[in-house]
């Protein structure tokens, strides 16, 4: 059986990358990236440039080289100069895990965290949210550190972990409710997923994101999404919460379809991502 989960959101991939870009003497933009391991060995680094290239080739672009610089542990990324940077920053410097992870709604949260008055007085809410939300509240990029000092502090939440979304133009930067079981796992990881690819729409804006299963998670998520009817189920890449679904409909199959208001662009990100392999260490660039 094939089901539809509904995007509240669009993916949200931007980031400031100004200072870490550099314009080469030909066509060429030049990117570094430095390994955020200091004890990355040339192996290692050899095995990130062939899955970034992995994954720039497989979002469509024909024309780049991945350079491996072991004394400094860095890669220098070349790409056409005509290449936008914020669509494609993930594949360079994301990891790769995916996870998905069950929802507090509005009420729940609430009711959650009803005892700890200054995370809610530190994040601005919607006035009228609705009950699927799973947000506890955002903030602006100044004050988001604020707010991460004070939970390092704070006493953990059982079976609770709370994450941070992607920055939008509207809301900042918002904090996530998500559940998890016993021993603080998601319901399903990036073992659990046997495939990502896109299902092309009539338009631009009619794109699909299919996600299959693998056998053996088939159960657990149908058993997940006839418990969530008409609440969240988050999309987590690298502890960043992507996208958050409504489930509509008990997903029997394990193929998911996330629909949304995707370009192309935004749409192939997730299977150049997924298709490739994680990197072994994580990659900041330049600046």
């Amino acid at each position: 059986m094939k089901s539809i989960l509904y995007l509240i959101i669009s993916i949200i991939i931007a980031v400031i990358l100004t200072s870490a870009v550099q314009q080469t003497s030909g066509s060429n933009k030049s990117v570094t990236l430095q390994a955020i391991d200091n004890h990355i060995g040339q192996g290692s680094l050899q095995q990130s440039a062939d899955i970034i290239s992995s994954r720039l080739k497989n979002s469509g672009i024909s024309s780049f080289e991945v350079k491996v610089l072991p004394d400094k542990g860095q890669l220098k990324v070349l790409l056409p100069d005509k290449t936008d940077l914020t669509e494609i920053e993930g594949l360079l410097t994301s990891k790769g895990e995916l996870a998905f992870y069950e929802t507090y709604t509005h009420d729940e949260i609430i009711d959650l965290l009803k005892s700890d008055n200054q995370l809610f007085k530190m994040l601005s809410r919607d006035r009228e949210p609705k009950s699927s939300d799973p947000r506890i509240g955002c903030t602006s990029n100044e004050n988001r550190k604020k707010t991460d000092d004070y939970l390092h502090s704070a006493a953990p939440v059982k079976n609770c972990k709370l994450f941070w979304g992607f920055e939008s133009e509207k809301s900042g930067f918002c904090l996530f409710a998500l559940k998890t079981n016993n021993e603080g796992n998601p319901l399903l990881i990036r073992a659990d997923v046997e495939s990502v690819k896109i299902v092309a729409g009539k338009d631009n804006q009619d794109n699909k994101i299919q996600i299959k299963l693998k056998p053996s998670a088939i159960g657990i998520f149908a058993t997940a999404t006839k418990n969530n009817l008409n609440k969240a189920i988050a999309i987590i890449i690298d502890d960043r919460v992507y996208s958050w679904p409504v489930v509509r409909s008990v997903i029997e199959g394990g193929e998911i379809e996330v629909t949304g208001s995707f370009s192309a662009k935004e749409v192939s990100y997730f299977p150049a991502l997924f298709n490739s392999a994680q990197l072994p260490v994580g990659f900041k660039l330049m600046k």
